[in-house]
């Protein structure tokens, strides 16, 4: 039998592969919420937190290059070292989203030219979402969870 494909295996990937993987988080995320079942919304709106990490995370790659070949957070400037560790560490939104000023004014830009509220969306849920989600006891209404998935697929298209 040849080698076997771990999903579980750790790689460093491409911004290209990381929109990939949002791509199918987002499918994921659809798919529980299409179940229609209640006890998926918070599994749908975790899974969507994701594609927005990911794609955020994809931003810093392009932005930093550096990223995708550096070895250890222990060496380079304290500014490097904060970068390194948003990308491969974080899952902090809001402060991936503070290294990408370029992305939100995007997003503001795009308000003006007819789509409303990106900025605000983009802000609130990094604001909002952790990955602490996949703990928490409370149980969100799938109605939540659509109207977040909305919100994560109209960012999703901003930020390829």
């Amino acid at each position: 039998m040849g080698k076997k494909i771990s999903i579980f295996e750790k790689a460093r990937l491409r911004p290209s592969q990381i929109r990939t993987v949002a791509e199918r988080r987002y499918g994921d995320a659809r798919c529980l919420h299409r179940s229609g079942d209640n006890e998926r919304a918070n599994g749908a709106m975790y899974l969507g937190g994701l594609v927005l990490e990911c794609l955020l995370k994809a931003k810093l790659l392009e932005y930093s290059p550096w990223l995708q070949s550096a070895g250890h957070a222990d060496v380079g400037p304290e500014h490097e070292r904060h970068l390194w560790a948003l990308c491969y560490r974080s899952h902090d939104l809001e402060d991936i989203l503070a290294e990408l000023p370029s992305v939100i004014e995007r997003v503001r830009l795009l308000e003006q030219r007819g789509h409303p509220h990106l900025a605000q969306s983009l802000q609130t849920i990094c604001a909002r979402w952790t990955i602490f989600a996949r703990y928490s006891p409370r149980m969100a209404k799938m109605a939540e969870a659509e109207e977040f998935l909305d919100r994560i697929g109209e960012l999703k298209e901003w930020l390829k």
